[in-house]
């Protein structure tokens, strides 16, 4: 066997042990506790890991918000149909809700109610140092007067950076140390009605990214 097929040979198995030893299955639970909501809801994954959607209880046929569709309508149940796995999932945000438990409240606007969103991103090293660095906004749905609440570590530069869903950058803000956890408060009533996204900066590196409903 020539060298050069034995190194590809070599390193096609390096890489597929790298990957089956670090990616991981990501659970949600679909209708826990006889509720209509899906639970972690929102979820941060990386490359490679596998969301498993396990029914609880219910009815939730699960419908991918992407545009194209991140996957086939499916509707997790008993028996043999308890789980569904969603895999391959490229870097990015999707959406997704329960065609019978989720409503907009009209046309072309966001849905609510029985709505989750998987976000798939790199690893950095900023994520990997501040695994206790965290940022909410609240309440959400939100009419526009907003509550950001920070917890973080000393010595780190934070901002905040809101984007449209087609990842156009509508605000950025610097999260100064003084912020403490009792939060800040924000308008965004001058920001149109929809689905945006929050994410946290550490250092210049995103380190979470999560969903914002307005309803203004």
């Amino acid at each position: 066997m020539k060298l050069f097929t034995r190194l590809t040979l070599l390193s096609a198995l390096v890489l597929g042990s790298w990957s089956s030893a670090f990616a991981v299955d990501v659970v949600v639970q679909v209708g826990p506790n006889g509720a209509n909501t899906y639970s972690p809801a929102n979820i941060t994954i990386r490359p490679g890991d596998v969301v498993v959607f396990t029914w609880v209880s219910g009815v939730h046929p699960t419908v991918s918000d992407s545009s194209p569709a991140a996957w086939a309508i499916f509707t997790p149940g008993s028996g043999a149909a308890a789980t569904t796995r969603v895999a391959n999932l490229p870097v990015g945000v999707y959406p997704y809700h329960c065609s019978a438990h989720a409503f907009q409240s009209a046309p072309g606007q966001p849905y609510q109610g029985m709505i989750g969103t998987i976000t798939v991103a790199l690893a950095s090293a900023a994520t990997d140092a501040q695994p206790t660095a965290t940022l909410n906004v609240y309440p959400n749905p939100s009419h526009g007067q907003v509550t950001v609440q920070l917890s973080q570590k000393a010595g780190q530069s934070y901002v905040l950076r809101l984007s449209n869903i087609i990842g156009q950058e509508v605000r950025t803000i610097a999260l100064r140390p003084e912020l403490t956890s009792a939060g800040l408060p924000l308008d965004l009533g001058d920001l149109r009605t929809g689905v945006y996204f929050y994410s946290l900066l550490v250092d210049g590196k995103v380190v979470s990214t999560k969903r914002l409903v307005l309803q203004n």
